[in-house]
């Protein structure tokens, strides 16, 4: 598949089968996605993997998308804290949606959810930027 049909064939899914998503899929698609460009080359942004139910959409597995902001403050200060971690973490979400398409994963960004309940969750000190629902159509 082209860099066109997996722009557009992705599409917000909130609906999965039960089916499970190989770690292996998932690792490939993280790895491949930290390749996006972030300020400074810092890629402070992390994916957690939880099979834990963590939104109202129903899915085999979510990544857990987070900026690292101190990681960004130590290069640009409150400028990196504040805005550059979160561009990063964003970006690299997005990459990972589009990844998820070109393996044949149908996925759902979620960016409205309680921060400090996720981080108590998959235990990080990271900021959760969006949780991806990731799964089969």
């Amino acid at each position: 598949m082209n860099l066109e049909e997996v722009i557009r064939k992705r599409r917000s899914v909130r609906t999965f089968k039960k089916d499970d998503v190989a770690d292996e899929i998932l690792k490939e698609v993280i790895s491949l996605a930290r390749l996006a460009p972030s300020a400074g080359a810092i890629r402070g942004h992390k994916a957690i993997i939880s099979r834990k139910k963590l939104d109202r959409v129903e899915a085999p597995v979510y990544l857990v998308i987070c900026a690292n902001p101190e990681a960004s403050a130590k290069r640009y200060g409150e400028r990196g804290r504040d805005l550059y971690s979160v561009q990063d973490a964003t970006i690299f979400g997005a990459y990972i949606q589009l990844l998820l398409v070109d393996k044949g994963l149908d996925s759902c960004w979620i960016g409205a959810f309680r921060e400090g309940r996720v981080q108590r969750t998959i235990n990080t000190n990271l900021r959760p930027i969006a949780i991806i629902a990731v799964g089969y159509k």
